[in-house]
């Protein structure tokens, strides 16, 4: 049966995390009348989630896939879930993240009216806010935030103007990039409600080398953009670079991580 909307969820290591994730998605206050909502597991570290998550759960329909290997990577798995989703709308959200109360109310409107719908991104760290990431232009994302915002941002998105996620890191940061340069306008954003990344220990941006990783995926992107002749997005990933780099220097001083440094240099 075809549903309103499909959430996409990559799992990777996530035992601890993914009931907290998909409990904000069910407990969404949602007052859309016949509001039909999959929610899409896309396991990728071969372990077994059926006695964490149920089937089904307050008339929410979830699905359980895996894989064909082991961290396939967040692109792949969720390229696997826009092939699965019978939304006609798709949403994303990471399974160690939340999704503010009424998340859903607010970003279905924009989404109708736009094909695309975007949220403010608040970053918690052992539930303390630490950041909240916006567009430059209070209410709007565009693509030169892409270049000066060190975030990601998950829409909802018309799953047939969707883009398939690449194999590298940051594949959702080049998404948004190219959504947006392709809508060449800016996008309008929810104001009452916001996407809740949580930092975890074992995060991937606290990994040893994770900021080098970046900047070699940012490289990537460029040349990738220099084929498809986007300067535009190309431009983004260079200023992504030169903020990631700050940051590679500022490390070997300070020993913080990422976070730590964005509340020195940008504070909020």
């Amino acid at each position: 049966m075809k549903k309103n909307l499909s959430v996409i969820i990559p799992v990777y290591n996530a035992k601890k995390t993914i009931r907290t994730s998909i409990n904000s998605v069910i407990n969404q206050e949602i007052k859309i009348k016949n509001f039909l909502l999959e929610i899409i597991l896309i396991i990728d570290d071969g372990k077994r989630y059926e006695n964490i998550i149920p089937k089904k759960r307050n008339g929410v329909s979830i699905k359980i896939i895996k894989t064909h290997g082991i961290k396939t990577g967040p692109g792949n798995a969720r390229n696997l879930g826009i092939k699965k989703a019978n939304g006609k709308y798709i949403g994303f959200l990471d399974a160690d993240d939340e999704w503010s109360k009424n998340y859903i109310d607010n970003m279905y409107e924009l989404v109708k009216q736009n094909g695309i719908a975007f949220a403010p991104t608040k970053v918690y760290e052992n539930n303390k806010e630490l950041f909240k990431f916006t567009g430059k232009d209070s209410g709007y994302l565009q693509l030169s935030d892409i270049g000066q915002i060190p975030c990601s941002f998950h829409p909802f998105i018309l799953k047939a103007n969707h883009k398939d996620f690449k194999s590298i890191k940051s594949q959702d940061v080049y998404n948004t990039a190219y959504i947006l340069a392709r809508s060449n306008r800016k996008i309008k954003m929810i104001d009452k409600g916001f996407y809740k990344l949580n930092i975890q220990r074992e995060s991937v941006t606290k990994e040893t080398g994770f900021s080098h990783q970046i900047n070699i995926a940012y490289k990537k992107y460029q040349l990738i953009c220099g084929k498809d002749k986007v300067p535009k997005v190309s431009r983004q990933f260079a200023l992504r670079r030169i903020m990631n780099l700050k940051f590679i220097k500022w490390q070997k001083k300070f020993k913080g991580d990422f976070y730590n440094f964005l509340s020195k240099e940008i504070p909020n």
